[in-house]
């Protein structure tokens, strides 16, 4: 006792007694720090917001039932509610996972959407209207039923479904606006395959263009040059309708495009007799005379033909008639002869539909089965083609792009007088008829070109398409 009462320092006080002294200290500190809140503004704002917001609690309280109005009850109930379940939900919930929380807040939400779901009236499947059939009169027989025939839908093999027409010409309209009857005539003899090659194709159209700039009549306030193109395309759509175009036919429509495009400088009276004579000129020199520079027998050669023909379209007949009649010898055999009959030749002589820029032969169908078979027995092979008919496209095979004729074709037999037994297999689901008209020649099987410049290779067809002024302008046709 005597060493804690021992004085420290000369104010005579004692460790305890200065301890209780700053105790004190600090309080009065702290009252003073009070008491200057309380007599802030700020403090006095508070406390009146919080004066006013008792007020209208006790008011609320104290207000009977009868005074609040339907949306204010309604509003109480629900927050009574929302306070009863959290706090039952705070008890239950008490110890559970994230987790599990989840899980639980998924079930109530699907038990509630099963009640809305339980709750909504079933809506009851709408009658239909009841006709009410007329009486029908003693003399009057009741109408008869016309049955549409259904027409059986075409079956197209997958590997060619892009080659197949969306329309066929008899369920299109002929008389078209703003279409020449020349063409809407050329249209039907090229769906019916009346015009066979594409040289005869190439004259039949640019004779049907000269009827239409002669029978074209301008209109007022329109420039002759700018309404032939219109017209001239509305024509073309048609024919393209009727059936694709040949390479001949596009390089033709692009040549007399560049000539339309240089006729508008002249005056008005010119430009029909400019267009005619250009028609006239490309006639004679692309298709007349560059036959003629390949015939050999202008030039009194003898010679002997065979002529190897293939169905549907026995375009050789044609062929043996012409030749004959000019007085060449000739034999006529189908193509599934021509092994017997390649011994017997000297060289192969094919035509061609187009020139293609990779130096493949687009022609007739089984034109590269007989340059397959001349290849085995080493005869030499030359395609007769006009330089207007060298193309810019290139391809390699006969399914990327080709035109398809139709199957019933394939399953007559014309030079039969009885029915072809083929003719059954129409019906057959079982089978597919494919009708390619054209096939693809590769230039490994064909030795020259023989053209109205001169004997050239296939792989020479990219010089001659730069040489050619007809290739100047590209127009899609």
């Amino acid at each position: 006792m005597e060493k804690k009462d021992l004085k420290v320092n000369g104010d005579g006080l004692s460790k305890k007694q200065r301890r209780a002294l700053k105790v004190q200290e600090k309080l009065k500190v702290q009252n003073n720090a009070v008491n200057t809140k309380e007599n802030s503004p700020n403090c006095q704002v508070e406390k009146k917001q919080e004066s006013k917001k008792s007020k209208t609690a006790e008011r609320t309280e104290v207000k009977p039932s009868t005074q609040l109005t339907e949306k204010e009850l309604r509003k109480l109930e629900w927050e009574k509610k929302l306070a009863a379940q959290k706090g039952e939900d705070g008890e239950k919930n008490k110890g559970l996972t994230k987790a599990e929380l989840r899980a639980q807040r998924r079930e109530q939400q699907e038990a509630q959407r099963h009640a809305k779901a339980a709750t909504k009236p079933e809506q009851k499947p709408q009658q239909e209207p009841v006709e009410l059939k007329k009486p029908l009169a003693a003399n009057k027989t009741p109408p008869k039923k016309i049955e549409k025939k259904k027409h059986p839908e075409m079956r197209r093999l997958q590997i060619v479904s892009h080659l197949y027409a969306e329309a066929p010409l008899n369920n299109t309209i002929v008389n078209y606006k703003n279409v020449h009857p020349a063409f809407v005539r050329l249209g039907v003899q090229y769906s019916t395959k009346k015009i066979l090659g594409s040289n005869a194709r190439c004259r039949a159209l640019l004779i049907a263009v000269k009827c239409l700039i002669n029978d074209l009549q301008t209109p007022p306030k329109q420039e002759f040059c700018r309404y032939l193109e219109q017209i001239l395309q509305s024509g073309v759509d048609y024919l393209q309708s009727c059936r694709a175009f040949a390479v001949s036919m596009s390089n033709a429509l692009r040549h007399f495009k560049l000539k339309l495009q240089e006729a508008t400088t002249l005056d008005d009276s010119d430009k029909k007799e400019t267009l005619l004579n250009n028609i006239n000129t490309y006639i004679s020199e692309e298709i007349d005379k560059a036959g003629e520079a390949i015939n050999a027998h202008r030039q009194k050669k003898q010679f002997e033909v065979i002529v190897v023909d293939g169905r549907p379209f026995l375009e050789g007949r044609q062929m043996l008639q012409r030749l004959a009649h000019i007085g060449i010898h000739c034999s006529y055999v189908q193509i599934n002869a021509i092994s017997y009959v390649m011994g017997l030749a000297t060289k192969v002589l094919l035509g061609a539909h187009a020139l293609l820029t990779n130096g493949f032969v687009m022609s007739r169908i089984g034109t590269s089965q007989v340059a397959l078979v001349a290849q085995a027995y080493n005869k030499p092979v030359l395609v007769c083609c006009e330089t207007y008919k060298f193309s810019e496209r290139g391809q390699t095979d006969s399914f990327v792009y080709n035109e398809l004729g139709d199957g019933d074709m394939l399953t007559s037999v014309d030079t039969l007088e009885e029915t072809s037994p083929l003719i059954q297999t129409r019906n057959d689901s079982n089978l597919q008829i494919l009708n390619l008209l054209y096939d693809v020649t590769p230039p490994d099987l064909i030795t020259a070109v023989v053209t109205e410049l001169a004997i050239l290779p296939c792989t020479s067809a990219p010089v001659v398409l730069r040489i050619k002024p007809t290739d100047l302008l590209n127009f899609k046709i």
